[in-house]
């Protein structure tokens, strides 16, 4: 759901009817996992996008047409060995993937996939949206839709609706997205989270370009020092909270969670004492602190209490992945990139150096959903 907010911006502002194509199965390489989306009306596309810029053309040929009796599902095998057919298209750009975008008329109403996790991101609650894309041709495209808070609402019944509940639930309480089998059709069981909480404690210059990259990858920033609300509000424009809060008591001051990411970039050993003291405690999901190792080693020893091993383990010290940064703007760089990484529970490495796929969705292991 990454581009959720520019697909429901586009869908208001432009005119029906629209057509939604969602990647819901990669087998190999692709520029896109499962869950990525794009827009479209007649005039063409609107927003999103289902690769690198290699399908999005031939989908808005195709989409109207496809789509004029009901969902159609379209594969695209970029491996350049398979044959041109009905469904799909075979092309020599040597991806080595194969990609399937299921293409469906995009109406707001009961089970409006787009509306349902936009409410439960604003709610700040975990969603999943069950779809089928494969199985039996009455239940293609139909939906499960399920919230944290036990809301959910479907339009699937029967043994292949038992079966795709069952699976919502479970990926809601374990947080993984899949696609493949289940009930006896092909699924996807996508989590929807909320958007990521950043919380920045500084507000020196290069605290700006950190806000600007995080909110444009659509995580919900938080900006705390001892300055004037006032003033950390024009100097953070892009920020969506700022709280004016002096360090002895700002981890007080902002809502802490296990999926808070945390920076400290105060520049003041006092400052950064205090904090790390005060969110160390806490189960953060990252806590990072820029500065040479050194400095961390010196704010370590200050501290009251000895840390365990667990709280060192989620300490980042010095923040960010080593990209040779120097200057605000590519510090900042560095620092959402390891962000990034930690969030997709990546180790942030070269990717030449990767053996699996970048992107494969695939039922957890211990599931037998077939």
């Amino acid at each position: 759901m990454k581009d959720l907010d520019a697909i429901l911006r586009a869908r208001e502002r432009s005119r029906g009817p629209w057509v939604l194509a969602t990647v819901v199965s990669v087998s190999g390489s692709s520029y896109r996992k499962p869950g990525a989306r794009m827009l479209l009306n007649e005039e063409g596309w609107l927003a999103g996008g289902v690769s690198g810029g290699c399908l999005e053309a031939d989908i808005v040929r195709k989409a109207f047409f496809w789509t004029s009796s009901g969902p159609r599902v379209l594969r695209y095998d970029s491996t350049g060995e398979g044959p041109e057919d009905e469904g799909g298209l075979s092309f020599a750009l040597g991806c080595n993937g194969v990609v399937d975008v299921m293409l469906e008329r995009c109406e707001p109403g009961p089970w409006d996939a787009l509306a349902f996790a936009d409410e439960a991101r604003r709610l700040g609650r975990r969603a999943v949206v069950a779809t089928v894309y494969g199985g039996p041709t009455h239940a293609l495209g139909a939906r499960w839709l399920l919230r944290d808070d036990g809301l959910e609402s479907g339009n699937l019944s029967g043994v292949l609706g038992d079966a795709v509940r069952e699976a919502a639930r479970e990926a809601l309480a374990v947080g993984h997205t899949w696609s493949g089998p289940c009930g006896g059709a092909d699924v996807l069981v996508e989590v929807v989270e909320p958007p990521h909480p950043l919380v920045i404690f500084g507000s020196g210059f290069d605290v700006a370009p950190v806000v600007t990259q995080a909110a444009g990858l659509g995580w919900h920033v938080t900006v705390v020092a001892d300055r004037p609300a006032g003033t950390l509000r024009n100097r953070f424009p892009l920020a969506h909270a700022t709280v004016s809060a002096k360090a002895a008591g700002a981890a007080d001051a902002v809502h802490l969670s296990p999926r808070t990411l945390a920076v400290l970039m105060t520049h003041s050993l006092p400052q950064d004492r205090e904090l790390l003291a005060a969110l160390l405690p806490f189960k953060l999901r990252y806590l990072g602190v820029l500065g040479p190792r050194s400095r961390t080693e010196r704010l370590l020893e200050g501290l009251s209490f000895v840390p365990t091993t667990a709280q060192l383990e989620k300490l980042h010290a010095p923040v960010g992945l080593d990209l040779g940064a120097e200057g605000a703007e590519e510090i900042a760089l560095s620092i959402v990139a390891e962000l990034q990484a930690v969030v997709a529970d990546r180790g942030g490495g070269k990717l030449r150096d990767r053996r699996a796929p970048i992107h494969t969705l695939s039922p957890p292991p211990t599931r037998r959903l077939a």
